[in-house]
């Protein structure tokens, strides 16, 4: 990439919604166990990343518009005393109009900074600004650094899948033209009007929190490795009220959200409730969808997604078989419908009219209640060595357990990440600490994972 490539509306979008108390950062935490050897890791990360460019970029801006920039250096690999409380380092977010999208944190227990070989549990955190990449895109080049580690260190033969940097000059341009699908965006059309129209309240009604940088404890994350039997369980009672996996944790973030307000929200009289039911508004959840096609298997870490929106009335929500289906059928719809183009094409719109989103980025307004994602099963398909359902990456040197959680706006009090590593489900919340104390966080963590009946 050695011209400058003007940033897309949805990651535009990402940069100006970035605020210095709430970074517009995702989070993966990659936990391994044996022998890691860092000054390998760090080689294999440099090479990977001359072929994932956008990582290694910063923003740069010219009468208001917003290009990517190759940054002169290479990130450096911070070193961390590793804290099991926390499986996340802290972090203050990252300005991409001064540092590079991407950062990279190792945490282990020895923190000697000479010792390069590492024993034990090694926690290698990466962070990322979500303007640069989705988490399909990070999982890519995470899974990229690893196969090259691995061809460095000689433990086995494997094959990487070719990355041309060359397709980020046609990330844009969608194959999916809006006039082929109008008559299914015409369904979009109408489901932006509805999230236009629909008032969405913070969880709870809260003021902005007025600071120019993270709170100290940043990330707040709390992490949730089922086990096979747990895991097991919850995919038999999905399949029981007849909904996906996906649709049963939509369905299980709008019960422990419900709970949650009824707990801390109360009404001084009955006369007061009906005021207060209508400043409620509705519960909303984002939705990332991945767009990606067998045409995208060789592009590199970009952001090649969308959002749809769910919303419901806090009324409306129970554990009830017409609430579950209705779900199950809103999502079949946007799905059948591709309604998570409606999105892209809205931003890419509002863009040509208006120049950029500055009007758009209003943080005092509460756009989603929540955001709900499921990054499916990590390294299903990786080329590297699996035992017993883990990836290998040397004679002793394995991958036990993955972490990810997307960012948190202001007025969005938590972001949910849902994925499957080695047939167990792990269950990821970061929540603003503004809003839920650890201890709400942890409530409304063990009200998700309860199994769900009509």
């Amino acid at each position: 990439m050695n011209s400058l490539l003007r940033l897309l509306p949805f990651e535009e979008y990402m940069l100006l919604d970035d605020h210095p108390a709430y970074p517009m950062c995702c989070f993966i935490n990659i936990k391994l166990q044996g022998r890691f050897d860092v000054a390998v890791f760090t080689s294999a990360l440099r090479e990977t990343l001359s072929y994932h460019p956008l990582l290694i970029s910063l923003v740069t801006e010219t009468k208001k518009r917003y290009h990517w920039r190759r940054a002169e250096t290479m990130p450096v690999v911070a070193r961390q005393p590793l804290e099991f409380e926390r499986s996340f380092p802290r972090s203050q977010g990252i300005d991409l109009l001064s540092e590079p999208a991407l950062k990279i944190t190792v945490c282990n227990t020895n923190t000697n900074p000479a010792e390069t070989h590492l024993e034990g549990q090694t926690n290698v955190c990466f962070e990322v600004h979500h303007s640069a990449t989705d988490a399909a895109g990070i999982v890519r080049f995470i899974e990229d650094t690893l196969c090259c580690y691995v061809q460095k260190t000689g433990f086995t033969e494997i094959q990487r899948a070719n990355v041309e940097p060359e397709l980020l000059i046609k990330r844009g341009h969608y194959r999916h033209s809006i006039f082929r699908t109008l008559p299914k965006q015409l369904w979009g059309i109408f489901r932006a009007w509805k999230f236009l129209m629909n008032r969405v309240v913070p969880l709870p009604p809260k003021k902005l929190v007025d600071r120019q940088k993270p709170p100290e404890e940043y990330p707040t994350i709390l992490c949730r490795e089922l086990t096979e039997a747990e895991t097991q369980r919850i995919q038999q009672n999905a399949k029981q009220l007849g909904i996906t996996l996906n649709d049963w944790f939509l369905c299980a973030s709008f019960l422990a959200m419900k709970k949650w307000r009824e707990q801390h929200i109360t009404d001084k009289s009955a006369a007061d409730k009906s005021t207060a039911d209508k400043k409620r508004g509705n519960l909303r959840i984002a939705v990332p969808m991945n767009l990606r096609t067998a045409a995208d298997e060789r592009m590199p870490a970009a952001n090649v997604v969308s959002m749809v929106f769910i919303d419901r009335k806090p009324e409306k929500i129970r554990a009830s078989q017409t609430f579950y289906q209705g779900i199950r059928r809103e999502m079949r719809h946007i799905k059948r419908c591709d309604l998570g183009w409606a999105f892209i094409f809205g931003l890419t719109l509002y863009r040509l009219v208006f120049g950029n989103f500055r009007k758009m980025m209003l943080p005092d307004q509460c756009w989603t209640t929540a955001t709900v994602s499921n990054l499916g099963r990590l390294f299903a398909d990786t080329p590297l060595p699996v035992r017993a359902g883990r990836v290998q990456i040397g004679d002793s040197l394995e991958i036990i357990g993955v972490e990810a959680v997307p960012p948190v706006r202001p007025s969005t009090a938590i972001g949910i990440s849902v994925l499957t590593y080695a047939d167990c489900l792990t269950i990821n919340l970061h929540y603003d600490s503004a809003v839920l104390t650890r201890s709400d966080a942890l409530s409304m963590l063990t009200d998700m994972l309860k199994e769900r009946h009509t």
